[in-house]
């Protein structure tokens, strides 16, 4: 979990402790940040848990930011995201040792690898290669343009519809958007193409009959010649 978490952040190992050098606070040293990166860490003193605590804190408040000179370690702190609960609430001492001795779960957040941090050019191509596979399989399934989007927007949650849609047609999400559509590896705007692309190709086999006929000389048709 806390590889994933300073990953996500963008953080190495030593940012915690560079910023707590700046700031004049006390926080986990690098080598208990690693050894409980790799799940090795035996037996942490309560002290630790208390400066996770004291980290976590600071990251949820901003907390004495004008303290830090160094521009692009402020600017890392700023952009990071403190470690919640999946109910938004900010962790303190007892759930980071709740934890680590396993009285309590992973947030659902750090449960997977992050997603990789990128350009907004980069975020721009992959845009862009999701719009030019969605025209591909419309040019292929035919029918009516604004009733094929319709179906395939529909294949995102509720919440995600209005933002997917003006991506299809002319938008782009940034980078930020798409670390919150990471999910086990993948993309989420990936998946939905890829779903309705897989429907497409189904209802299209199932209108030309080739699925019928794929059936038969499976097995499905077991009549004798005359």
């Amino acid at each position: 979990m806390m590889l994933n978490w300073r990953l996500s952040n963008g953080w190495t190992q030593y940012t915690a402790c560079k910023w707590a050098r700046e700031a004049g606070f006390e926080t986990i040293s690098y080598g208990n940040l690693s050894v409980l990166e790799q799940g090795k860490a035996g037996e942490l003193r309560q002290k630790a848990f208390f400066q996770l605590d004291e980290l976590n804190r600071r990251l949820a408040w901003q907390k004495d930011l004008t303290k830090i000179s160094d521009i692009n370690l402020r600017s890392l702190i700023e952009k990071a995201r403190p470690i919640e609960c999946d109910d938004n609430g900010i962790w303190d001492a007892v759930d980071f040792w709740k934890c680590y001795t396993g009285f309590s779960e992973v947030p659902c957040r750090y449960r997977s690898s992050p997603a990789p941090l990128i350009s907004s050019k980069r975020a721009a191509e992959l845009c862009n290669k999701w719009r030019l596979h969605t025209q591909e399989v419309l040019v292929r399934r035919g029918g009516i343009f604004t009733e094929s989007i319709s179906t395939l927007v529909n294949e995102a949650p509720e919440k995600d519809r209005e933002r997917f849609s003006a991506v299809l047609l002319f938008d782009n999400y940034t980078p930020e958007e798409l670390q919150m559509l990471w999910v086990d590896g993948k993309y989420k705007p990936e998946t939905w193409i890829e779903e309705w692309d897989g429907t497409a190709l189904l209802e299209r086999l199932k209108s030309s009959g080739q699925l019928a006929n794929s059936s038969r000389l499976n097995g499905g048709d077991h009549g004798q010649p005359a």
